[in-house]
């Protein structure tokens, strides 16, 4: 992975996404940095070294739309992780104005272009946990440019509370994208949830029945991306209409 220039940028604003989940906006400089919906950075902090004095840098999908460069900021969305996250952890201590330095962007295999060469019949997008992040950037950028073409959107979390950007989907809805939502796990007492209980790839084959021109982008643990694309293939999607990432 050929190293791309470092973008200095600074924490704008803290956005609490779920208990251990926040995404953090950064502001960009005018013209210091582009990329494409889908792609990924990596995040560093200065001052934050390994013992051997090199930066600890991690991965994460851009979260925010290309066209959000424009507002002159960069979303990152990022799940603290506990034991073991060490630069999650160092992240989620930050405050508003703290530095943060972005190298990037990366990822060729996935990535939305927009406008395509030609559209496809519809945009389908099937994410679990913080693999909605990328699947983000690219529904975000499909609506503020009018997508002429249907989304839909299948999102599997593990608990209720486990929703990332739960209003913002419901801004999606009032849009026109067709949402499907699935909990493998529990419910608190006083949620009202009108989605699926199980993991996201157990109401796909329900869903959809066959091919019929879609344009698919999956992105989640290994485990869930393995058995959607497993899924697509079965329904004879052409290989190049199925796009995965895996984190």
């Amino acid at each position: 992975m050929a190293k791309r220039e470092v973008v200095e940028s600074s924490i704008l604003s803290i956005i609490p996404e779920t208990p251990r989940v926040n995404t953090y906006r950064l502001g960009i400089p005018s013209g210091a940095f582009s990329f494409m919906a889908g792609q990924f950075v990596m995040a560093s902090i200065p001052d934050f070294l390994r013992e051997d004095g090199r930066p600890v840098r991690r991965a994460y999908s851009i979260a925010s739309s290309p066209l959000d460069l424009k507002s002159g900021h960069l979303d990152l969305t990022i799940t603290r992780v506990g034991e073991g996250g060490y630069f999650s952890n160092r992240i989620h201590e930050s405050k508003i104005g703290d530095p943060v330095l972005i190298e990037g962007p990366y990822g060729k295999a996935f990535h939305m272009a927009y406008p395509p060469e030609s559209f496809p019949e519809r945009y389908l997008f099937v994410g679990s946990g913080s693999g909605i992040a990328p699947l983000r950037s690219m529904i975000r950028t499909l609506l503020k440019e009018s997508c002429p073409v249907p989304i839909e959107l299948f999102y599997g979390y593990r608990h209720g509370t486990d929703c990332i950007y739960e209003e913002e989907i419901k801004e999606w809805q009032a849009k026109g994208v067709r949402v499907h939502l699935s909990i493998s796990g529990s419910l608190s007492p006083d949620q009202v949830f009108t989605g699926s209980y199980g993991r996201v790839t157990s109401i796909l084959p329900e869903r959809i029945p066959s091919y019929s021109g879609q344009d698919v982008f999956i992105c989640g643990p290994p485990s869930m991306v393995e058995q959607t694309v497993g899924f697509f293939q079965g329904m004879h999607f052409p290989e190049g209409s199925v796009h995965k990432e895996q984190w």
